[in-house]
C-alpha cells in the first residue's frame, strides 16, 4: 500500500513540529532563538535532500509536550500514529488507513513524511546536538593592560522638584475676575464715595475733632479752685477755637478743591474769612477783666465748643452706621459688588494697630491672596455692634453660593479675608484642587504640618509631602510616597525609623506588618514575632500573625507547629496555643495541619482536663471538622463532671498594661477602647468582655500634659475620633473584624477639624463641629473624606431671650440624633436643627457633660451640672425640657462624668469613688459608692446587669447593679 498526502485548507492536526529550509546553522539558530524555548526542549534531525542523496535539505525540529510553536513558523508538522509520523498540519494521508495498520508500517522511532522529499525515518542515535553547530575559536592572547579609566559617571538622579512659583504667579492663578467699576456708578451717591484726597480729609478731621474734644473734657473735668488770679480759660478756649476754624476751613477747601468743585470752594472761603475776622475784632475789643475768685472760666464758652466737637463726632458715628446698613442691602441685591466693600470680622491679625476712622466703606479686592494674610498694618476699626450676626450670615451665605458654584478661590477669600476662618478657606482651596495655596495655609497660618503634608500629597507633590511626613515622624508614610517616587533606599530608611520607634512601643504586631509588607523580610518578621508570643503583650496575636506568615512561605505548617510547641511554647502557654492553632486551622485546613494540631490538641486537653480544667475541651472541634458530633460530645461530657475545688473561679476583673497611664475610655456596642500615655507615645486598647485584649500605638510624639478626648457615638458610625490639645496629627488606625469583635473598627485624627477645643460630634457620614461666636454659633458639616459642606449659622440671643456664653479650654459635649444637634454653652442647654430652628433652655446652674442612653429608642440625656444632674428628653412633648433629677448636697457626692449603665441606672463618676444611682419617677436615689482610686472611666458591658470601671492603673473591674 502507498500512503500519499492530501492538502487541506484548514489544519488537521496541532502543531508540534517544524522543517526548517536550508543548510545554513546560523540561520536555524536564529531561529530556534526566536523561539524563546530551551534547548532542552527541542529535539533536533538533520534531513537529507533524498533517499538517494546525502546532501542536506534542512532541520526537522521537534518541541517537547507543554512547549508551544510560535504561529508564523513557516512549515510546521503534526503528529500522526502517537509520536512516531509527522505530516504537514494542513495534509492529510490518502488512502485512510487505521492506527494499527499505520503503526504497523512504521519502522523507525520518528519518522518525517515531507510533500517532495518523501518519507525519512529518523534513529534515536540520529538527534542532533545544537551544541556542536557552534564553532568556538581559540582566544587570541590580547594585552588589555593598556586600558585607561576614561571619564567617570555622572551622579546619579536622586529628586525631581516641581519649580516653586513665586507670590506674583500664585496669585495670577488665583486672580478672580470679579469686575470694576467707577465708585459713582455703585449704589449710594456720589458724595458718600470717598476720593483719596476726601479719605485723608476725613481721617485728619477725625482725629482733629477727637483730640480736641479728649483735651476739652480733661480740662473742664480737672479744674480746681484756686485763690488768687486764675488764667484765662476763656481766652484760650477763643484762640483754640480759632485755631480749628482755620484748620477745618483749610481742609475743607482742599477736599472741595480735589473734586473741582469751585463754587463751593468760594463760599466756604468767603465763610472762614468773615468769622475769623469777626473772632479778631472780638479779641481786639477784649479787656482784661479780674478773675474770679475760684479761677474758674465762664462755662458757656467751653461748653458751646465741647457741644460743638462732640456733634461733629456724632455726625461721623452715625454715617458710618448708615454705611454698614447700605452694606447689609447691598448683599440682597448684589452680593458680588457687596463683597469689595464688607467688613472683616475675625481672624488672628485683625488688631495689628488702628488707623483713624473713615465714615465710608471703600472698595477691596475680592480675590483670596496668600500676600494679604497676616499682615501687620494698621485698619480702621468699624464698631459693628447688632449688625455682627447679620454680617457674618450674609458672608457665610455668600461663600455657600461661591461653592456651589465652582468658584473656590473666591469662597476662600471670604472664609479667610472676611470671616477669619482659615481651615475653611483652606478647605475650600482643597475642593478646587488648589492644593500648594491651601498647603500655604495650613503651614503658614493654621500651623499644621499635617494639614500642609495632605494637601501635598494630594497634588501630587510627593517629596515635599514625604518630608514633613518624615519631621511629623510618620515614617510609614514617608516610605510609601518614596516608594511611589521609586526611590527604594530612602523608603527603607524610613521604614526602619518606623520599625524602631514601633518596637520601642511594644508595637510588635505592627513592626512585623512593616517588615513584611514594606521591607519583604519574613524572617525578621518572624523572628520579631516570635518574641512577642514570649511577651506578655498580645502573645496570641503575635503567634497567629506568626503563622500567617509561615503560610505564605511553606507548604506544610505541620513541622512549624510542631517547633513552636517544641521550643518556644510554656506550660502556662499551651491553652493559648490551642486557641491560636483553632484560628490558624480553620484558614489553613491542610492535612499537615490538622495531624499536628490534634496530636498537639490531644496532649495538651489531656494534661489540663487531668488537672480539672475543661475549658480548652470544646476546642477540639477545630482539628476534627469532618466528625459532627464532637462539640456534642465534649458539651455533654463537660456538663456530666462535678466541679473540682481546684478550679479557681475567673476573678471579675482585667488588667491591662500598667506600665501606661490610661487616660480614657468608651464603649461601641460589644467592644470598648481605651486611650493611654507611657512617655511621649499615645497608645490604645481594645477588649471584648470575655477578657481578649489588643494593643495598637501612635510614633507621633506627644507634648507633656497633653490633653485629649475619644469621641464615640455607637448610634451613629463606626468611626471614633481622637483629639489632644496639642492638635497633633495621628496616622489613621483600623481594627479589624475578627472572631473577639464583631465590627471593625476606624480611630481617625483628622487634620481637617477646626482644632482644640473646638467641640465635635460623629455624624453617619461624615463629622461636624460647633464654635461659638459672640452669640451666634457656627456649625460646619464635613464628609468622610473632609469636604466642607454649607455651613449653619444661629443667632441664640432673641429679643425674648438673650444668650451668653464662653469657650472653655476643654470641649463640650455635641450629641447628633434626627438631624439635630445637642450642646450647652455655661447653664444653656440648646438644640440646632439643620433646616435653621434652635431652641435654648436656661438651667439653675452651669453644666459641663451631656450624655446619652444608649438603652432607649428614643433620645435620652443626662445633663451633669455643678449641683448634680438632670434627666432631658427632648423627643417627648412632655419633657422637652431639662428636669432635676440629683442635687448635690452633704449626702451626695460631687459628679465628674457621669454614664447610663442600665435603662434605669447611671454611675457618676469622681476622682476615686463611683457612685451608682437607680432612676425613678421620685428623681436618682443613691444605691451605693464603689472606692476605686483614680478612676477614669465608667463603661456599660454586653451584660446589662454588669458595668465596669476603669482606673488609670489599667485595671478594670465589673460591678454588678443589684449587689456587689
Amino acid at each position: 500500500m502507498q500512503l500519499t498526502l492530501r492538502y487541506h485548507e484548514q489544519a488537521q492536526r496541532p502543531a508540534c513540529a517544524a522543517f526548517l529550509r536550508g543548510t545554513d546553522p546560523a540561520a536555524w539558530l536564529r531561529e530556534l532563538g526566536r523561539w524563546q524555548l530551551a534547548a532542552s526542549q527541542l529535539s533536533c534531525y538533520l534531513v537529507p535532500e533524498s533517499i538517494r542523496s546525502g546532501q542536506l535539505a534542512g532541520l526537522f525540529v521537534v518541541v517537547a509536550e507543554g512547549a508551544s510553536l510560535p504561529t508564523d513558523v513557516l512549515e510546521p508538522y503534526g503528529q500522526v500514529a502517537g509520536q512516531r509520523l509527522y505530516v504537514p498540519v494542513q495534509a492529510g494521508l490518502w488512502p485512510a488507513t487505521t492506527p494499527d495498520e499505520l503503526q504497523a508500517a512504521l519502522l523507525w522511532p520518528r519518522q518525517l513524511l515531507h510533500p517532495s522529499i518523501g518519507l525519512v525515518g529518523f534513529d534515536t542515535i540520529d538527534e542532533l546536538d545544537l551544541g556542536t553547530l557552534l564553532d568556538c575559536a581559540p582566544p587570541r592572547p590580547t594585552d588589555w593592560g593598556r586600558a585607561q579609566p576614561g571619564h567617570s559617571p555622572k551622579p546619579r538622579l536622586q529628586q525631581l522638584r516641581v519649580l516653586r512659583p513665586t507670590a506674583a504667579e500664585v496669585l495670577e492663578t488665583l486672580q478672580q475676575d470679579v469686575g470694576t467699576a467707577p465708585l459713582t456708578d455703585l449704589p449710594g451717591t456720589a458724595e458718600a464715595q470717598p476720593g483719596p484726597v476726601r479719605q485723608w480729609f476725613e481721617q485728619l478731621r477725625y482725629q482733629l475733632v477727637k483730640t480736641c474734644l479728649g483735651w476739652v473734657r480733661r480740662q473742664r473735668q480737672g479744674r480746681e479752685p484756686s485763690s488768687g488770679h486764675g488764667f484765662d480759660w476763656g481766652r484760650l478756649f477763643k484762640v483754640l477755637g480759632g485755631v480749628v476754624l482755620v484748620a477745618v476751613g483749610v481742609l475743607g477747601i482742599f477736599a472741595l478743591l480735589s473734586q473741582g468743585s469751585f463754587s463751593s470752594m468760594g463760599i466756604v472761603l468767603a465763610l472762614v474769612v468773615r468769622m475769623l475776622v469777626k473772632f479778631l475784632d472780638g479779641n481786639k475789643d477784649a479787656r482784661p477783666a479780674p478773675a474770679p475768685h475760684f479761677g474758674r472760666p465762664q462755662a458757656a464758652q467751653p461748653g458751646r465748643l465741647e457741644k460743638w466737637l462732640a456733634g461733629n463726632l456724632n455726625a461721623l458715628e452715625k454715617k458710618r452706621q448708615n454705611e454698614i446698613e447700605r452694606l447689609l442691602r447691598l448683599f440682597n441685591d448684589n452680593p458680588a459688588e457687596a463683597l469689595k466693600y464688607a467688613i472683616p470680622l475675625g481672624g488672628p491679625y485683625q488688631n495689628r494697630g488702628t488707623a483713624p476712622p473713615l465714615a465710608l466703606l471703600g472698595p477691596r479686592n475680592t480675590s483670596f491672596n496668600l500676600s494679604g494674610l497676616g499682615g501687620g498694618r494698621a485698619t480702621d476699626q468699624w464698631d459693628i455692634g447688632d449688625y455682627q450676626h447679620d454680617l457674618r450670615r450674609q458672608y457665610q451665605s455668600a461663600a455657600n453660593q461661591e461653592l456651589l458654584a465652582g468658584r473656590y478661590a473666591k469662597a476662600a477669600y471670604i472664609h479667610a479675608h472676611l470671616l477669619g476662618d482659615y481651615l475653611a478657606a483652606a478647605n475650600a482651596l482643597e475642593q478646587g484642587h488648589l492644593f500648594r495655596e491651601a498647603a500655604a495655609l495650613h503651614k503658614d497660618h493654621l500651623h499644621s504640618p499635617a494639614g500642609a503634608a495632605r494637601c501635598l500629597e494630594r497634588g501630587g507633590l510627593l517629596l515635599e509631602a514625604a518630608e514633613i511626613y518624615a519631621e511629623l515622624t510618620q515614617h510609614e508614610k514617608a516610605g510609601d510616597l518614596y516608594t511611589q517616587l521609586a526611590q527604594p533606599a530612602l523608603a527603607a530608611r524610613h521604614y526602619e525609623r518606623g520599625i524602631t520607634l514601633l518596637l520601642d512601643n511594644d508595637d510588635r504586631p505592627a513592626a512585623a506588618r512593616l517588615l513584611a509588607d514594606k521591607l519583604h523580610a519574613p524572617d525578621r518578621a518572624q523572628q520579631v514575632l516570635l518574641e512577642g508570643w514570649a511577651s506578655p503583650k498580645q502573645p496570641e496575636v503575635c503567634l497567629t500573625q506568626y503563622f500567617e506568615l509561615a503560610s505564605a512561605q511553606a507548604h506544610d505548617l505541620g513541622a512549624q507547629v510542631q517547633t513552636v510547641f517544641r521550643q518556644h511554647t510554656t506550660s502556662a502557654q499551651q491553652v493559648p496555643l490551642l486557641r491560636v492553632l483553632a484560628t490558624v486551622a480553620d484558614r489553613h485546613a491542610t492535612p499537615e495541619l490538622l495531624t499536628a494540631s490534634r496530636d498537639i490538641a490531644y496532649e495538651v486537653i489531656s494534661t489540663e482536663a487531668a488537672a480539672g480544667n475543661l475549658e480548652p475541651l470544646p476546642l477540639l472541634r477545630h482539628f476534627e471538622p469532618t466528625d459532627r458530633l464532637l462539640a456534642a460530645d465534649c458539651s455533654r461530657y463537660t456538663t456530666s463532671q462535678p466541679l473540682r475545688a481546684t478550679v479557681a473561679r475567673r476573678p471579675a476583673t482585667m488588667q491591662l498594661d500598667a506600665t501606661i497611664k490610661w487616660k480614657q475610655a468608651a464603649s461601641h456596642r460589644h467592644q470598648w477602647v481605651a486611650l493611654g500615655v507611657r512617655g511621649e507615645q499615645l497608645h490604645l486598647a481594645r477588649g471584648n468582655w470575655y477578657g481578649h485584649l489588643e494593643y495598637y500605638s501612635w510614633a507621633v510624639p506627644l507634648p507633656a500634659e497633653t490633653h485629649m478626648e475619644l469621641v464615640v457615638d455607637e448610634f451613629q458610625s463606626t468611626t471614633l475620633l481622637v483629639r489632644t490639645s496639642a492638635n497633633a496629627a495621628l496616622p489613621t488606625l483600623h481594627l479589624p473584624k475578627n472572631k473577639h469583635f464583631a465590627e471593625a473598627l476606624t480611630v481617625e485624627c483628622p487634620t481637617w477639624l477646626p482644632p482644640w477645643p473646638t467641640r465635635v460630634a460623629v455624624l453617619p457620614t461624615g463629622t461636624a463641629a460647633a464654635q461659638l461666636q459672640g452669640d451666634t454659633v457656627l456649625l460646619q458639616r464635613y464628609t468622610a473624606t473632609g469636604q466642607l459642606l454649607p455651613a449653619l449659622t444661629y443667632r441664640l440671643s432673641t429679643a425674648e431671650q438673650s444668650f451668653s456664653g464662653t469657650e472653655y479650654g476643654w470641649p463640650g459635649s455635641l450629641l447628633y440624633y434626627d438631624g439635630k444637634y445637642f450642646t450647652y454653652w455655661q447653664n444653656q442647654m440648646i438644640w440646632l436643627a439643620e433646616s435653621g430652628r434652635h431652641r435654648m433652655h436656661i438651667l439653675p446652674t452651669e453644666a459641663y457633660q451631656l450624655v446619652r442612653s444608649p438603652y432607649t429608642a428614643e433620645l435620652s440625656l443626662a445633663v451633669v451640672s455643678e449641683e448634680g444632674f438632670m434627666r432631658w428628653e427632648p423627643s417627648k412633648p412632655t419633657r422637652n425640657a431639662p428636669w432635676e433629677q440629683l442635687t448635690a448636697d452633704d449626702a451626695s457626692p460631687s459628679i465628674h462624668g457621669l454614664c447610663f449603665v442600665g435603662a434605669a441606672h447611671v454611675v457618676g463618676i469622681s476622682i476615686n469613688q463611683a457612685s451608682l444611682y437607680a432612676l425613678g419617677p421620685d428623681g436618682a436615689q443613691l444605691v451605693r459608692l464603689i472606692e476605686v482610686p483614680d478612676l477614669v472611666a465608667v463603661l456599660p458591658t454586653s451584660h446589662r446587669q454588669q458595668f465596669a470601671l476603669l482606673a488609670s492603673t489599667g485595671r478594670l473591674s465589673l460591678h454588678q447593679l443589684d449587689e456587689e
